[in-house]
């Protein structure tokens, strides 16, 4: 990937947040804060991009934010034209990022392990500590005398 290919997906990322939060692509859809631009990626000749969302928390759908941001892709592109100085502003399409959501999922797994291991760890110190007792082979010698 080139350097200008890196410093384009990552303006479009700010300046697409931006829209966003300011509030510039007039769909009630998109007025939550909780809409995340959480990546952009451009292809080679800069003709096109993927912007990749998230939502944060619950209240809202992934794919009415999605289907809002799709329908919205030419006003954005408009937009984007007058806040970015480039040539051609590259054609969006809106996909939804996982990353979050198997991020949680192997953190989760990761937890489980632990705790598998220290249940683990716990009942192998319980096998040492025995309680009862044994006797020795000279208490057992005299008591047999005796």
């Amino acid at each position: 990937m080139s350097d200008r290919q890196r410093r384009v997906e990552e303006v479009l990322r700010r300046e697409m947040a931006g829209l966003i939060v300011a509030g510039e692509l007039r769909d009630p859809r998109l007025s939550s804060p909780a809409i995340c631009i959480t990546g952009v990626a451009v292809s080679p000749d800069l003709s096109s991009a993927r912007v990749y969302v998230d939502v944060l928390g619950s209240e809202l759908s992934i794919d009415k934010v999605l289907s809002a941001l799709n329908a919205a892709r030419s006003a954005a592109r408009a937009r984007l034209s007058k806040r970015i100085r480039m040539k051609r502003v590259p054609s969006l399409s809106f996909m939804r990022d996982e990353s979050i959501t198997k991020g949680a999922a192997i953190e989760r797994v990761l937890l489980e392990l632990a705790d598998e291991r220290r249940d683990r760890e716990g009942d192998a110190a319980g096998e040492g500590d025995t309680s009862e007792t044994v006797e020795s082979p000279s208490t057992q010698d005299a008591s047999e005398d005796g």
